[in-house]
């Protein structure tokens, strides 16, 4: 029997491997104390950690491809270092500028799978108004939907997403006395961990 144009086509397409996933928008959640975020400060006379659960953004994940990107933004004039003075210099203008600049935005712009739940994510960090690249290893662990996922109030499937990444605050124009004088570290060591839902 003599193959028809329809068939040909038929038996072309079912030849083809399945289309890969599109990628998937995830809305990081935000609320209860699901996230964490932790600045940390050390030097050889003070040291402080600061905290904050505020952390909002959207990202795109393919579970299959292992790619993705999107914005994650911090609330800074949420974080909290214990000492509600030291809360107050931090977010002023002398400081990290947070009554002014609030948000410190991280952009994904290149995700890199390194095997399992490892990446290399490249993009630009925002902060005090200045905007610099920035290149961090992260974990991204994805979650089908499950009854766990639902008892802990996400719906749908879910990413947990951690990194750890130096900050120089000099290289975002903030300068400062106590930076000089070596009471405060010019380093800023950044710990994020949050989670997102499609759902």
């Amino acid at each position: 029997m003599t193959a028809t144009p329809q068939r040909l086509l038929a038996l072309a397409a079912l030849s083809l491997p399945l289309a890969a996933a599109a990628p998937v928008k995830f809305e990081v959640a935000t609320a209860g104390n699901v996230n964490v975020v932790t600045v940390e400060s050390e030097t050889a006379v003070e040291n402080f950690t600061g905290r904050t659960s505020k952390v909002r953004g959207t990202l795109t994940f393919d579970p299959q491809a292992k790619a993705g990107g999107g914005t994650v933004i911090i609330d800074g004039a949420s974080i909290d270092t214990g000492i509600a003075a030291r809360n107050g210099h931090m977010r002023g203008a002398g400081w990290l500028n947070f009554d002014k600049a609030p948000d410190v935005k991280f952009t994904a712009t290149r995700v890199t799978s390194l095997g399992g739940d490892r990446y290399r994510v490249a993009g630009t960090l925002t902060l005090n108004g200045v905007t610099r690249p920035l290149t961090t290893e992260a974990t991204v662990r994805y979650t089908p939907a499950s009854d766990t996922t639902r008892g802990a109030g996400l719906k749908g499937n879910v990413l947990a997403v951690s990194t750890t990444f130096k900050v120089k605050l000099s290289d975002f124009g903030v300068k400062h006395g106590q930076i000089d004088a070596g009471r405060v570290s010019n380093d800023l060591t950044l710990a994020v961990r949050f989670v997102a839902s499609d759902g």
